[in-house]
């Protein structure tokens, strides 16, 4: 599974198709800002790399990404509300990225796993080693909850703190609509 993230301007549509050029998904993600401006983002998952290339390449996206991870939450199957996107290494590189992810699955996501309200987490690894990492929820206190977690969970005796050196940028925002593929979800 592969996805695109697609900025869009104006009122959110629970429809993502909208700005994915026209392409069809095989499931969607549509934030919008939580203060109930207009703009915001459409996650959009493809079957395949080719396809999900055909669709930034039509609409100006950045980047294809990977879903490396999908991790299901003890709220998995509600109705999610709120998501936190969470944008790491924006200098691409590859062992920042590999710790990233290392950390992700093996340290805090057991850690925060069993947290009421967290449906699911998308972890996005693009060729350039850029991460995103989605974590949908019921209610904005899980994402204070699974902050909290996290800052208190001590590295693994294999981490090297110097290449965890935190988000580049966090946003906090609502779910408009979520419609993930079975392939996402099992």
């Amino acid at each position: 599974m592969y996805a695109t993230i697609h900025p869009f301007t104006g009122p959110a549509t629970a429809s993502g198709t909208a700005v994915t050029g026209g392409a069809d998904p095989v499931g969607t993600v549509v934030l919008a800002s939580p203060d109930g401006g207009t703009g915001g983002t459409v996650l959009a998952l493809w079957p395949d790399a080719d396809t999900a290339a055909d669709a930034a390449a039509k609409t100006g996206a950045d980047r294809v990404y990977r879903v490396e991870d999908v991790m299901r939450g003890p709220a998995a199957g509600r109705r999610p509300l709120f998501a936190q996107v969470t944008w790491i290494n924006g200098d691409g590189d590859r062992a920042r990225a590999d710790a990233a992810a290392h950390g992700g699955r093996d340290r805090i996501w057991p850690a925060v796993r069993g947290i009421d309200g967290l449906v699911e987490v998308l972890a996005l690894r693009s060729d350039d080693h850029r991460v995103v990492v989605v974590g949908l929820a019921t209610g904005r206190e899980t994402h204070d909850e699974v902050q909290r977690t996290v800052m208190a969970t001590p590295l693994l005796p294999d981490e090297d703190p110097a290449l965890l050196t935190g988000a580049d940028r966090i946003d906090l925002v609502r779910v408009v609509s979520a419609q993930l593929p079975s392939a996402v979800r099992s």
